[in-house]
């Protein structure tokens, strides 16, 4: 039973960024945009504990900036399921219980509609949690002439923290949006920046990458 008094946990901000990480920047000639598991089933297990409303608003702003400089957006879903050791069908949607009503298989594809895919886009599902998991993402990064990848999207402790370590192993420079992605709790959000920041991805906010795609000095107060 889920208390009265369980709010959403706070969005990180640019002051509470971990130090270190690679000093890349992003370059709207290099950089395509992936957007992870932003389908309305996930939304519902994450509303009670995670800043949902403020993901949307950021990952909004993000694909609109995106094809506003010619950046490419791609979309990963992922059909969840309970895959047994060593089988070859998606897991879980998050490693532990949530509970959540079996979605049909048109549901757990149908990306939240403030963010439906347009007309241009990119839309994969992946076999596992990495976007790169039983997909064409890297020969399409290729095919768009992309070698950076920004990533957002839910969640941020299995998804986002997988994309962007695999990318960085397949020679990519990752970036990852603090403020545009959501896990279960802050622990778990805490965990996948402090992680990434430490080890093989460059994580920024939003206001920050906006201005990078836009050629203009990043103002990250903004709301």
């Amino acid at each position: 039973m889920t208390s009265l008094s369980v709010v959403p946990y706070p969005m990180p901000d640019a002051a509470s960024l971990p130090d270190g990480g690679p000093s890349w920047r992003i370059d709207p000639c290099r950089a395509a945009l992936v957007v992870q598991h932003m389908q309305e089933y996930v939304l519902r297990a994450l509303r009670e504990t995670a800043p949902v409303a403020e993901l949307l608003d950021n990952i909004g702003r993000l694909t609109e900036t995106a094809r506003c400089f010619g950046v490419p957006v791609v979309y990963v879903t992922r059909i969840p399921g309970s895959r047994p050791v060593g089988g070859e069908g998606p897991g879980p949607v998050f490693p532990a219980p949530v509970p959540l009503a079996p979605p049909t298989e048109t549901d757990a594809r149908a990306v939240v509609d403030v963010l439906r895919p347009e007309t241009g886009d990119t839309v994969l599902t992946a076999k596992r949690y990495s976007a790169f998991a039983g997909t064409r993402l890297r020969s399409r990064l290729k095919e768009l002439g992309r070698d950076q990848v920004v990533v957002v999207g839910a969640a941020a402790r299995t998804d986002v923290l997988l994309t962007a370590a695999d990318a960085w192993m397949q020679d990519l420079e990752p970036f990852v949006v603090a403020d545009a992605m959501a896990d279960r709790t802050a622990a778990d959000h805490a965990m996948a920046v402090h992680w990434l920041a430490a080890t093989c991805a460059t994580v920024t906010v939003t206001e920050a990458v906006r201005a990078e795609l836009g050629g203009r000095p990043a103002d990250t107060t903004a709301v």
